[in-house]
């Protein structure tokens, strides 16, 4: 009985595993037949998953995405533009890839795509209408005439804000490579991508370089130097200010060079002693009576040594400095209206031999006077003087004379005022044939008032 019992038993066991050898075989038969027509689980075609897929399904997958496809193209500063599959009149041009693919996976050998990936690349399976691609092409905004930008180096520029240079870094501008711009859209196309970077792709003319220029960055530091000098003149009592927004002017930079043009530095001190210089300059006056004169001033007032101060600035300007400064001066005797003529001055009418004394602006004498014997030419020379200075008890000398006057003034050499007690009468035309050799000769009470007032330096408005 036991005996039965376990052949019993082992026929069971036979029995199921039999059967269940049958279901999967049935199984596996099944999926054969099952693959024959379909894709293997894993099968990847264009990076798309096609797992059992027929060949006609993934055709039809692939038209459908076709239908919907776009190429985003960016560049550089934001712009874009985009190719759509019916702007070309892209379609697929069938090969028998898909077919192919099938073929080569062996049904039998289904049960491998668990295990593993059939991965297939298929390419010109894409075709396009090649002009209106051209064409497309050549209306793309990057070449449009607002996005195109020229390469520019790096510069250095004048901020006047800060009163300072800085360096504007290099533009690669938007200049495209129009054959590397085709090449990389039809590479796109052909293999159905969706974007396209054109700076990743290398389709600009000029890449930026990113590297720092040693050459520029000194260039930079000197010319920031010439910028912070910061000099401010008393040129003859007016304020001349010279700093960055001045010297800006006379700076060159050429790429990386920096050359201070020293020309005109020159030409700038030369026209602030135009300006401000007063030596020998004319003067316009008016007269008692109401009359407007021209005086010459003669050798007196401020004169720029324009050299010298030239060579100062550019010194002042290569070192960056910040004084304050007088020009260098050949002559630096004030002029008389340097001192107010309009408030205390002398003032001779030559050809009415009558003079008038202000004092702080009101009249505290007149007096007539003999001047320059004319018919001998030694008229008093018209102008406008200083007194020289003034003295008591003088002896006026000459060629054939020599002269006591207890009030000498002198102010133009040896001319002078003084009293002149050996005359008997003054004014009128005395001095036309019985003048003096010069002088302006005074009667006595007078000249001593006038010596009461004169110090050194009254202005004495001489003309006719």
């Amino acid at each position: 009985m036991k005996r039965k019992k376990k052949a019993s038993k082992k026929k069971m066991i036979a029995a199921a595993l039999a059967a269940m050898l049958i279901m999967l075989g049935g199984t596996y038969i099944g999926l054969t037949m099952f693959f024959e027509n379909h894709y293997f689980y894993n099968t990847i075609i264009n990076g798309e998953n096609y797992s059992y897929r027929t060949p006609v399904e993934a055709e039809m997958m692939l038209y459908a995405g076709l239908a919907g496809y776009t190429l985003e193209i960016q560049g550089r500063r934001g712009v874009t533009d985009s190719i759509l599959s019916e702007e070309i009149a892209m379609e697929y041009q069938w090969d028998g890839s898909l077919l192919r693919i099938k073929e080569e996976q062996r049904p039998w050998q289904w049960i491998l795509g668990f295990f593993r990936e059939y991965s297939y690349d298929l390419y010109d399976l894409v075709v396009y209408d090649e002009e209106k691609l051209e064409q497309k092409l050549e209306e793309l905004s990057f070449y449009g005439q607002e996005n195109v930008k020229a390469y520019r180096e790096a510069y250095i520029s004048y901020f006047p804000q800060q009163k300072r240079y800085k360096i504007i870094e290099e533009d690669p501008g938007t200049e495209l490579k129009e054959e590397a711009v085709r090449e990389r859209v039809r590479e796109a196309l052909d293999n159905l991508e969706t974007s396209l970077d054109l700076e990743e792709t290398g389709c600009y003319i000029w890449e930026k370089s990113g590297k720092g220029n040693k050459e520029l960055a000194e260039a930079l530091r000197q010319a920031n130097v010439y910028a912070a000098t910061d000099i401010t003149y008393d040129w003859n009592g007016s304020q001349v200010f010279v700093n960055g927004d001045v010297i800006r002017y006379w700076v060159e930079i050429e790429k990386d060079r920096v050359t201070l043009q020293e020309e005109k530095i020159r030409e700038f001190v030369r026209r602030q002693a135009e300006a401000y210089d007063t030596y020998g300059r004319n003067k316009r006056f008016q007269t008692t009576d109401g009359r407007e004169v021209e005086l010459n001033t003669q050798a007196c007032g401020w004169q720029t040594d324009v050299e010298a101060e030239a060579e100062a600035l550019i010194k002042a300007v290569k070192s960056g400095e910040a004084i304050e400064k007088e020009p260098v001066h050949i002559y630096t005797e004030p002029a008389p209206w340097q001192v107010e003529i309009a408030d205390s001055y002398v003032e001779m009418d030559l050809s009415a031999q009558h003079l008038y004394v202000y004092v702080e602006g009101a009249m505290v004498l007149e007096s007539d006077f003999v001047s320059g014997n004319a018919a001998r030419g030694w008229s008093t020379p018209a102008g406008v003087f200083g007194l020289t200075y003034k003295t008591r008890n003088a002896v006026l000398r000459g060629e054939n004379y020599a002269t006591p006057v207890s009030y000498w003034m002198p102010f133009n050499g040896n001319i002078g005022m003084h009293d002149a007690t050996w005359r008997s009468s003054f004014g009128g035309e005395i001095y036309r044939s019985n003048g003096s050799h010069g002088c302006i000769n005074l009667p006595y009470e007078k000249a001593k008032i006038i010596y009461e007032y004169m110090y050194t330096g009254f202005p004495i408005v001489c003309y006719y």
